[in-house]
């Protein structure tokens, strides 16, 4: 009988922590939606759909890897992390947009993380990197939470996640500037 109380209380606790998760996500949906009315070489990206509980969009998961990236020895490169969207999808203002760095090898120091809405990364983000003095690649990996609607109406609202590793080569002769794009997921009306 003891045992079974146990189980009971786990299984409880099990679905309180799934209601809650379930409840945070169509908070965020619900806020995210309400509103009415020279480039890196290409990337490399897988995608999937992670399934939804709550009955709401699946966030859209992809993993995006930009090889060979060029950046200035010695020196500041400013990157700017673009976004490829399709036509009809625009990223929503209201939304939340997160930017986690987990990764920086050979770099003098990881950029900031960045909390804030998706207002101010309608365009993209610029991140600033300088490698270690005579590193000759680097590399920087990091996650970036994003939604994305239709234009129109904001009638359709996908969740995005993309896991971000970009692959630096350090040389003498790159540029100041440089662009990376992350290809995003069409929200239209069925």
């Amino acid at each position: 009988m003891g045992q079974t109380r146990l189980a009971h209380s786990a299984d409880r606790h099990l679905i309180v922590e799934i209601e809650s998760t379930v409840v945070v996500l169509l908070l965020v949906a619900m806020v995210g939606c309400s509103r009415k009315s020279e480039p890196a070489p290409a990337p490399v990206a897988s995608v999937s759909a992670a399934p939804s509980a709550s009955g709401m969009a699946p966030v859209q998961r992809a993993r995006i890897e930009f090889p060979e990236v060029p950046i200035r020895a010695a020196a500041a490169t400013v990157v700017h992390v673009a976004w490829k969207t399709p036509a009809g999808t625009s990223v929503n203002e209201d939304a939340p947009f997160r930017v986690r760095w987990n990764r920086s090898d050979a770099l003098e120091g990881a950029p900031a993380d960045v909390k804030a809405t998706g207002n101010s990364a309608r365009e993209g983000f610029d991140i600033t990197v300088k490698p270690l003095a005579g590193a000759p690649n680097a590399t920087l990996g990091g996650v970036i939470d994003l939604v994305v609607c239709d234009a129109v109406n904001h009638s359709v609202c996908l969740p995005v996640r993309r896991a971000v590793e970009i692959e630096f080569v350090v040389g003498k002769a790159a540029a100041a500037e440089t662009t990376v794009t992350i290809p995003l997921p069409q929200a239209h009306v069925q």
